[in-house]
């Protein structure tokens, strides 16, 4: 099956980079696709034994149906999801890779997170299904914030402040973008962005810092042209520095 394929791929390559790895199995009812799904979760440690801590995250399942797409009668496909959903897993395993090398002075988690594009209009309960599920796994351990990447791997990739993150927690934002801002990474733009419902909202339901990088000026957003061809290894380059440069370096500890 080519989703649990996928998903032993994922963990494969978090396993030969980080010392500890976690995985969790899930399901869900879903009343679109007719039958109950088995969901699975992972999250890589970095410095396990650290108390704080920080989350890194994207999903990596991609959509059932094109219901976007341009053309009726591809809608009832799935996407391939190049950018919505594995452009976040590419940088993740970036992420990990460097991290492996260089250490971190603070315990980071790199999670992937299955089941967030299952909804619908009618059935809006079926998105952010793994996010939901990790924020209940994790309990009272909570991370000092969490980091969103969805969407971020589009030519020209231009990041806004997602207004969700803004309203409830614009001291990550301020921090991500002044972290670009010193690396002279011009992708994240300090203007107001749409307000997008995506899997930081559980975490900041539970009143834990959460942002989304996100980019929603994207054409093929939920039609079968998600695909390699429409993204661009310098947008993921650029999200993936940012992340490198603030678990590497932790200055925000002392802010």
């Amino acid at each position: 099956m080519a989703h649990d394929s996928c998903f032993a791929w994922i963990v494969g390559r978090f396993k030969a980079y980080a010392p500890v790895v976690e995985t969790d199995t899930f399901t869900y009812d879903s009343p679109d696709l007719g039958k109950e799904v088995r969901l699975m979760n992972a999250v890589a440690r970095f410095r396990p034994q650290a108390k704080e801590r920080i989350l890194f995250a994207a999903h990596w399942d991609s959509r059932p149906w094109a219901d976007k797409d341009p053309n009726p009668a591809r809608r009832t496909r799935p996407i391939l999801g190049a950018n919505d959903g594995a452009s976040g897993v590419a940088v993740l395993l970036e992420v990990a890779r460097v991290l492996r090398k260089s250490g971190t002075p603070i315990g980071v988690d790199l999670a992937v997170f299955d089941g967030e594009d299952l909804g619908t209009e009618e059935n809006p309960s079926g998105y952010f299904r793994g996010s939901s599920r990790y924020v209940e796994w994790i309990g009272e351990d909570r991370p000092i914030f969490v980091i969103l990447l969805d969407m971020v791997g589009k030519m020209d990739l231009n990041l806004q402040w997602e207004a969700n993150s803004r309203e409830q927690a614009s001291n990550i934002v301020d921090l991500v973008w002044q972290e670009a801002h010193e690396l002279g990474i011009r992708n994240f733009k300090s203007t107001p962005g749409p307000k997008v419902f995506d899997d930081h909202i559980p975490f900041l339901n539970a009143s834990i810092p959460a942002i989304d990088l996100i980019d929603m000026s994207f054409p093929e957003w939920h039609t079968t042209a998600d695909t390699p061809a429409v993204c661009s290894p310098q947008s993921l380059e650029a999200v993936g520095a940012v992340l490198v440069s603030l678990a590497t370096k932790a200055s925000f500890l002392s802010r």
